[in-house]
């Protein structure tokens, strides 16, 4: 069988950090991935293709964020099974995702590519710029369906405790990404397209490699694809609220945008930085609640309960002190920080405000991330989603829109963020406290 951990015996501490630390590294190289189109599009194609670019963005990470949700419910499930030592449920899991998978993934190529200019005139894309568009989502969309396969292979992989693997894959992936975009844009001068072609042949790479390693490794057999309706069920049960979770958090951060931009350029630079800086704290943060996730899942199969709360709490003091001694490093070293991305001086000011207000509080985030991924891993994913979109979108909007009209003042704006972090978090934490997610 393919190389796993198994996260239902041995240190707890040290599982988790061996789990986590690939997880990281494949977040790393994702981010790579967006760095590398920016680069190469805004050098050698212009500020109009750069824009063509990002007025898919939208389309593209809603519909694919809706698929990540389902791949995450086929890994509570196989992890499920796989704390139990249920063999033949834990094939049928496999199969039933990796099929899930492929199916799914025609599936939103083609609602992709149907919907894709109706889709760009609702966002009002400039005519100056919408035919780039629309060439850049239908390549685009070509690549979906190796997209979610390589994701739910990743996805299983990972249930059955090996996080090492997609993470090597994806980084193969994202040397040939860049490699490819560089030769298409500069010496093929394919345009906007080679942008897109660059991930969809990225995409087919990593699809074939994961489903041929399942398939050495024995993981997988072709003969045993098959959707098992039970399975689909709660597969779906459990991963469409973190899916749908994930859509609508995308869409609400335009009405966040929109508040931002109010304010003048200054303030718009300011936070642009600021989203790039808040990756060290939301990666790392987002690596230990996904691979608490995956240990609750296995750990709640094989009812361990108790080992399931000592992995949160270390999981949550791994968080918190990783949180306070970078928000400590950052707010030292803020100036210097935003100087990287601005030479301004009032951008600079500006987003040394921001960070005082939201860094020295990120550790309230490590309580939501930490809280939401364990109740999934538990198998419970819709109470989760109710509290998250509450709190990140209802709860957000409602507060930023009193703010401003108390003031119109850029520190009550990033103030918003923490309040709902930690409004999230202690709802999340009442939740994880009634002990449902034990029965």
């Amino acid at each position: 069988m393919a190389k796993t951990l198994d996260l239902t015996q041995g240190s707890i501490a040290r599982r988790l950090l061996l789990f986590a630390m690939p997880l990281l590294g494949a977040s790393l190289v994702q981010q790579l991935y967006t760095t590398v189109d920016i680069l190469f599009v805004s050098n050698f194609l212009g500020v109009e293709a750069s824009a063509a670019v990002g007025a898919s963005v939208l389309l593209n990470s809603a519909l694919v964020n809706l698929f990540t949700g389902i791949s995450i419910g086929a890994g509570v499930v196989i992890a499920q099974a796989f704390g139990r030592r249920d063999k033949v449920q834990l094939s049928k899991s496999i199969h039933t995702s990796m099929a899930l998978g492929l199916i799914g993934g025609v599936l939103l190529t083609i609602v992709g590519e149907l919907s894709a200019s109706e889709f760009l005139r609702v966002v009002d894309t400039p005519e100056s710029i919408f035919q780039d568009a629309f060439d850049y989502v239908e390549v685009f969309f070509l690549g979906l369906v190796f997209m979610l396969v390589f994701n739910m292979a990743a996805g299983v992989m990972r249930a059955l405790g090996n996080s090492q693997t997609p993470m090597l894959i994806q980084l193969a992936c994202g040397i040939l990404h860049v490699v490819t975009n560089y030769l298409f844009i500069v010496y093929m001068e394919n345009g906007i397209l080679a942008v897109a072609w660059s991930s969809v042949l990225s995409q087919v790479l990593a699809a074939i490699i994961s489903v041929c390693y399942l398939l050495k490794s024995g993981v997988m057999h072709t003969s045993k694809l098959a959707v098992d309706g039970p399975l689909t069920r709660e597969i779906i049960r459990i991963g469409l609220p973190a899916g749908l979770q994930g859509v609508v958090v995308t869409l609400s951060n335009v009405f966040v945008q929109y508040f931002i931009n109010g304010f003048d350029v200054v303030a718009i630079a300011a936070f642009t930085a600021y989203y790039r800086i808040e990756l060290l704290f939301y990666m790392p943060l987002c690596a230990l609640g996904q691979s608490m996730m995956t240990f609750a899942g296995q750990n709640v199969g094989a009812r361990l309960y108790d080992r399931v709360k000592r992995g949160l709490r270390l999981t949550l003091g791994f968080g918190v002190g990783y949180s306070l001694v970078l928000a400590a490093i950052l707010l030292y070293f803020g100036r210097e920080t935003f100087g990287i991305f601005y030479s301004d001086p009032a951008v600079i000011d500006m987003g040394a405000t921001i960070i005082w207000i939201a860094f020295p509080f990120y550790f309230f985030y490590v309580f939501l991330e930490t809280f939401a991924d364990t109740l999934r891993g538990a198998g419970l994913s819709v109470v989760p989603m109710y509290i998250v979109l509450f709190n990140q979108c209802l709860l957000r909007t409602a507060i930023l829109f009193g703010f401003m009209q108390m003031a119109h003042d850029i520190r009550l704006l990033a103030a918003v963020y923490p309040i709902t972090w930690g409004t999230a978090g202690a709802m999340l934490y009442w939740y994880y406290r009634k002990g449902t997610w034990m029965a």
